[in-house]
Formats: C-alpha cells, structure tokens, sequence
C-alpha cells in the first residue's frame, strides 16, 4: 500500500535548534510532490504560527493546519474533556498561545488543570505552586516526557525534567498528551485522513517517535541526524520499519 501522509518530526529531524538538517527543505518539497506532509513536535515552547514562522525562515512553505505541537495537541485535550477548564500552566508563550486560542483561562485561582510543559525560566515557585494544586486536587498534565531538547549546541533539558520536579513534589503521575501518548497519535490520524498503514511517521526518538507510531499502526522511519544512533536501534526492542541516515 502507498504512502498517502508524511509526518516528520522536527526537532532533530528538519532542523537541529536554528540549523537546518542539510538538504531538509528539498526532501520535503520531494515528500509533498508524493501526498500529504504534517509536522509533528513535543518542543511546547512554540505556537504553530511560530513553527510555520521558523519553517518559512529554512525556506520551508508550510500552514498551521499542519502543525501538530504537544502545546496544541494539549490545549485540545482540555477543550475536549473539560467543560469550564481553568489552567495552572508551567512553560512558555507559545503554549500559552495555544490555550488562548481555544478560549481556555489560565491563572492561578481556582484551577482545576495544572499543565506542565517546557520552561526556561523555572523557578522553585512555579514547582511549589504546580505541587499544591495538583495535592488540591486539580488533574496533573504533562505536554511531554522529553528529558531532553535536541539543539544546535548539543542536548538541554527538556519538558521532561521539569515534570519529574513536579512529579517528585506532588506524588502522583501526569497525564502525558504529547508523544507517545496516543493523545497525539489520535490527532494525527484526524490530521491524516488516512488508514494508518498509509502514514509514514519520521522521527529521531525511538522512545517517542516510534513507540508512537508503532502504537497507532503506522510506518516509521528512524532518522541518525538527531536524538538516536545507528546503536541505539541496534538494541532498542522498539524496530522501525526504516533507519536512515537522514531525512
């Protein structure tokens, strides 16, 4: 059966921080000549506008429509399950973003959602106030697990690590939305619109990106340009269907 979608992961797959994966931008204009292309990221820290903002500057044309974010696929996870959510958020603008535009209040009275993403700028009270909510009695979101975020300049710690602060302080387990939640695996079928052995998933994280995949049925592809080595899935029990060397 053919390939009728393209989802590519980002980080570590199309761009590695503010570089561009050598000849990236002409294997997609080759995947889109083929079907559908979405771009897939747990990185909360962007909105899709800014993703698509980020892609158009490494001369990637590319719409919101096919962005999926964990920051996004969060922010539909609440609007869906949620009749008057109101939001503890930890993480950055762009997630923030994403919560405001599906009318979602964030704040700190009354919450009955703590969602903990990516934060650079975290603080000891920002972890305290996340713990207390959460003991209080609002549900405990992670947009992911990622310990660390592929850059330029090597690996930095990632969403992951703040959750596990959290984690620790509260007591109690997240809901995980991004990858390889099938939360997100759901939206990319949604997106898709396509069986899933028609979607070919390329990602650099066989723990996140493959997992997930091979969760919701579809192909993947183990790009070496980011997070894994050719070892990594030498020993991993988690096989692609591909491992290639690069996009």
């Amino acid at each position: 059966m053919s390939i009728k979608c393209f989802v590519l992961d980002l980080d570590g797959v199309v761009y590695r921080g503010t570089k561009l994966v050598s000849n990236a931008d002409k294997r997609i204009e080759n995947l889109r000549s083929k079907g559908k292309v979405l771009f897939l990221t747990n990185n909360s820290t962007l909105a899709r506008g800014d993703c698509v903002k980020k892609l158009e500057g490494f001369g990637i044309p590319a719409e919101e429509e096919e962005i999926i974010t964990s920051g996004y696929a969060s922010a539909l996870y609440i609007k869906e399950n949620y009749s008057s959510p109101r939001v503890f958020m930890i993480g950055e603008e762009g997630l923030k973003n994403e919560l405001e535009a599906q009318s979602i209040k964030t704040g700190m009275r009354r919450c009955n959602v703590v969602l903990v993403g990516l934060d650079r700028n975290l603080n000891y009270t920002k972890i305290a106030t996340a713990a207390k909510l959460i003991r209080n009695g609002a549900d405990f979101l992670a947009t992911n697990l990622d310990n660390t975020l592929v850059t330029e300049d090597g690996m930095l710690p990632g969403a992951g690590a703040i959750v596990s602060a959290v984690r620790t302080a509260c007591e109690k387990e997240p809901i995980v939305i991004g990858k390889p939640s099938h939360i997100m695996g759901d939206i990319i079928l949604r997106k898709a619109k396509a069986a899933p052995q028609e979607i070919l998933l390329i990602g650099d994280r066989i723990e996140t990106d493959i997992a997930m995949g091979k969760k919701a049925g579809l192909k993947t592809a183990l790009v070496l340009t980011g997070y894994a080595k050719q070892e990594d899935a030498d020993k991993s029990e988690i096989k692609p269907d591909y491992v290639l060397e690069s996009l």
